[in-house]
């Protein structure tokens, strides 16, 4: 395998794929179309319920089908995706098209990832896990960021070219899919089946492996929790800014100007590798609260500062967190475990996101996010506590 060009590749893929046109103005679509709010705020249920359930299977058929394969039938499903939430009919034609891109987006899960260090682990070049994934996240962050900034455009386009225009993005996403080099480290074979028997035994490895490595289980609970944290913060900054005087035609410019700053941590990851996972989590999940009561300031720099720094912050956990983990996993089950993360994030934001929206809807978004500093504090805390107690107790073993 040539790494440089497979590497290569695989930049090119998170370009496109980072391309996400119509994500920024969804909600818009389905009230221009007639739905209500409520029936939008069902349909994003949908997708975090069906990426829940999810998450470990589409692994379990990356793990089986092949990386390649994976990231070429998540395209197929994107599009198909697209072209439901064309469709003129019912409500659970929305539901439906949802449930796909919820599925399309575990099939990149884990399987991008996987793909990543084992061709880097082929190559023999695994130390530079870190550093390629932190560039494929900051071009992703990017390209998402920049299409939020397009919400004009796509506004303008109305519902049906700009989904249409999704569907030929997923099209694209097959192409470039199609180029890449499936690895294969230490003979790894993919298969074209599994039976149900199987699959319950896939499902049990996995646990049984989290279960032998508390350690990879409390890095993967922390990130999902802090992802969750910072994702949320995202979502009630739009209100947040409507409320503190900007415009709703603006919102896209100070969203735009957060996603960018948040990119910025992708960048920031590598430089954490001289700095212990422990003194990672106290420092980096405390600083990502402070950031989020930050973002529920009164003037719109104050407010994008704390909110890109959140995102900052929790961009360089979660990246130093799955590199690590990386070593600890096979790579005939790197991308169920992978999944398995992801998993544990939608998890956190299916408890986290409507106990927030209560507390915002009942008080205000800024006493929510003050709630949810305290949270991660503490969980930043018992975080660090038990990984010293964790080494206390093999330094007595000594």
């Amino acid at each position: 395998m040539n790494i440089k060009k497979q590497i290569s590749r695989l930049y090119f893929y998170e370009t496109v794929s980072g391309l996400k046109i119509v994500d920024a103005v969804w909600v818009f679509f389905l009230l221009q179309r007639g739905f209500s709010i409520a029936q939008a705020g069902i349909a994003e249920g949908v997708f975090h319920l069906v990426s829940m359930c999810f998450e470990i299977p589409s692994g379990m058929v990356s793990d089986t089908i092949g990386r390649k394969n994976t990231l070429m039938l998540a395209g197929l499903v994107s599009a198909c995706s697209s072209v439901l939430m064309v469709l003129p009919g019912s409500f659970l034609l929305i539901l439906a098209g949802m449930g796909l891109n919820a599925v399309s987006y575990n099939l990149v899960s884990g399987t991008r990832e996987a793909l990543t260090y084992d061709s880097l682990l082929e190559a023999g070049e695994e130390e530079n896990y870190l550093r390629v994934s932190s560039r494929q996240e900051f071009l992703y962050e990017t390209l998402y960021a920049l299409s939020s900034l397009l919400s004009i455009v796509t506004v303008r386009l109305g519902y049906r070219r700009a989904y249409l225009l999704s569907a030929f993005q997923g099209a694209l996403c097959i192409c470039v899919a199609s180029g890449l080099k499936e690895a294969a480290p230490f003979g790894r074979k993919d298969r074209q089946s599994f039976s149900v028997r199987e699959t319950a035994e896939h499902y049990r490895r996995t646990a049984g492996s989290l279960g032998k490595n508390p350690r990879v289980a409390g890095r993967m609970a922390f990130s999902g929790f802090l992802s969750a944290v910072v994702y949320v913060d995202y979502m009630f900054l739009q209100e947040h800014l409507t409320l503190s005087g900007l415009k709703a035609e603006f919102l896209g410019i100070p969203l735009l100007l957060v996603s960018l700053l948040g990119t910025t941590g992708t960048l920031l990851a590598p430089r954490t590798q001289g700095v212990s996972m422990r003194f990672l989590y106290l420092t980096g999940g405390i600083l990502t609260g402070v950031s989020v009561v930050i973002s529920g300031g009164s003037t719109l720099p104050v407010i994008i500062a704390g909110a890109g720094a959140a995102q900052c912050l929790s961009g360089a956990v979660v990246l130093r967190t799955e590199a690590e983990n990386q070593k600890a996993f096979s790579s005939e089950s790197r991308a169920t475990f992978v999944s398995a993360g992801s998993m544990v994030y939608s998890v956190f934001m299916t408890l986290l996101s409507p106990l927030a929206g209560a507390l915002a809807g009942r008080s205000s978004v800024p006493v929510a996010f003050c709630m949810m500093e305290a949270v991660t504090a503490a969980v930043s805390v018992l975080t660090y506590g038990t990984a010293e107690k964790r080494r206390g107790r093999k330094g007595n073993k000594k």
